[in-house]
C-alpha cells in the first residue's frame, strides 16, 4: 500500500522541524551566561609606568580602551604625571585634578587632552605630596575635592580655589575618593585608602558617609575579608545614572591590575569584584550626577550597558558542524 505524497511531505516536515529544535536547543545551551548590566567609565592609569592615559574602562569585565596616548596640554608633550582625581559635570564634562602638578582641568574625551581653557592652578589645599586627591560634582554643579594629607573636604572652584569644609581636619580618617548622589539631601560618601603610603601597613578599607556641613566622616564599613576584596593603596569612586557605587583600586604597587568594586552603600560591603586589563587605575569616573530634582540628561556614554550573550569558540565550532549536518540531511529527509 503506497502513502499518498501529501502525506509524506507532512511526514517530512515535521522530522525536519523536529530535527531542527534539536540543534536550535543544542546551540542555546552553548551560549555563555548574560553578564550583569554595567556602564563605561572613565579612569587614568596614574600609577603605570610611562601610563597617563585617559581609559574607557567596561566595568562588565574590566577590559579599559585608551583615548588618546596621554594626558597632555597639546603642544607641550609632557604628561600630566599623577592624575588622582576624575569627576563628570552635569553638563557631561570630564574633569581632572593632578597631584603632581596640583592643577585642575578639563579633559577632552575624544583625544584624552587637557582642554586649555580650563587649566588652573589649585590654590588652598597644602602644597605638599601625599593629598591623593579624589573629585565629584553634586547635582547643582558644585564640585568637591578630598584630600588625604590633612583628612579635610574641600569645595573646588572651577578657577582653583579651594576651601575647607567645616575646618581642616574634620575627616578624620584617610579619605581618597568621593561620590555624591542627589538632591535635597546631598549623600556623599568616601572611600578610605587601603594602606599607608604604597610601604604600608593597612590603613581603613571602609566606606564612609560624609557630612557636607560639618566635613567630618561616619564609618559606613568595611569593603570586606581581603581574600574578596585585595589589598590596595588610593581608590576612585563614582556612582552610575542607575544609583550604583562602583570604586576601582590602585594595587600597582603589588605589580596587579586594578580591582572594580560595587559597594552597597548601606553596608560599605563590595560585591562583583572583578580585575581591570591595565595596572594603575585610581580615578573614576562613571556618570554625571543623577537622582537630581532636574534630571541630567546623559549621553549614550553613560548608559547601562548589557553585554550580549555570543557564542564561545568551541560553541562556533560546533554550530557550524550543525548546520552542516542539517544541510546534508535536508535533501535526505524530503525524498524521503
Amino acid at each position: 500500500m503506497s502513502i499518498p505524497s501529501s502525506r509524506l511531505m507532512r511526514l517530512n516536515f515535521a522530522r525536519m522541524k523536529t530535527f531542527f529544535q534539536i540543534v536550535l536547543s543544542s546551540m542555546i545551551a552553548l551560549l555563555p551566561a548574560v553578564a550583569a548590566a554595567a556602564p563605561f567609565a572613565y579612569s587614568v592609569n596614574s600609577d603605570q609606568p610611562f601610563g597617563d592615559t585617559l581609559y574607557m574602562i567596561d566595568l562588565a569585565d574590566g577590559t579599559a580602551t585608551p583615548i588618546g596616548t596621554g594626558v597632555t596640554l597639546p603642544p607641550d608633550p609632557f604628561k600630566r604625571l599623577d592624575i588622582e582625581g576624575l569627576a563628570i559635570a552635569p553638563d557631561l564634562t570630564l574633569w581632572g585634578v593632578d597631584e603632581d602638578l596640583k592643577r585642575l582641568f578639563a579633559i577632552d574625551t575624544n583625544s584624552g587632552t587637557v582642554v586649555a581653557a580650563t587649566d588652573e592652578e589649585v590654590d588652598g589645599v597644602d602644597g605638599a605630596e601625599g593629598n591623593d586627591f579624589g573629585l565629584t560634582f553634586t547635582c547643582n554643579g558644585d564640585l568637591y575635592a578630598v584630600s588625604v594629607r590633612n583628612q579635610t573636604l574641600y569645595t573646588l572652584g572651577l578657577d582653583g580655589v579651594a576651601s575647607p569644609v567645616g575646618g581642616v581636619g574634620n575627616l578624620g580618617a584617610n579619605i581618597s575618593a568621593i561620590a555624591a548622589h542627589g538632591s535635597d539631601p546631598v549623600k556623599m560618601y568616601g572611600l578610605g585608602n587601603g594602606w599607608f603610603g604604597e610601604a604600608g601597613p593597612v590603613d581603613n578599607r571602609s566606606l564612609y558617609e560624609i557630612n557636607l556641613d560639618t566635613g567630618t566622616a561616619n564609618l559606613i564599613g568595611s569593603l570586606g575579608p581581603v581574600e574578596t576584596v585585595a589589598n590596595y593603596t588610593e581608590a576612585g569612586l563614582g556612582f552610575d545614572l542607575d544609583g550604583n557605587l562602583w570604586a576601582i583600586t590602585d594595587r600597582s604597587q603589588f605589580a596587579m591590575t586594578s580591582q572594580v568594586l560595587q559597594i552597597d552603600p548601606a553596608t560599605g560591603l563590595a560585591t562583583n569584584v572583578l580585575n581591570t586589563s591595565i595596572i594603575g587605575f585610581e580615578s573614576l569616573a562613571v556618570a554625571p550626577p543623577g537622582a537630581c530634582n532636574v534630571p541630567v540628561q546623559p549621553d549614550h556614554r553613560f548608559e547601562t550597558t548589557v553585554q550580549v550573550p555570543t557564542l564561545s569558540r568551541t560553541g562556533i565550532i560546533l554550530a557550524v558542524l550543525f548546520m552542516l549536518l542539517a544541510a546534508s540531511l535536508a535533501p535526505r529527509l524530503r525524498r524521503r
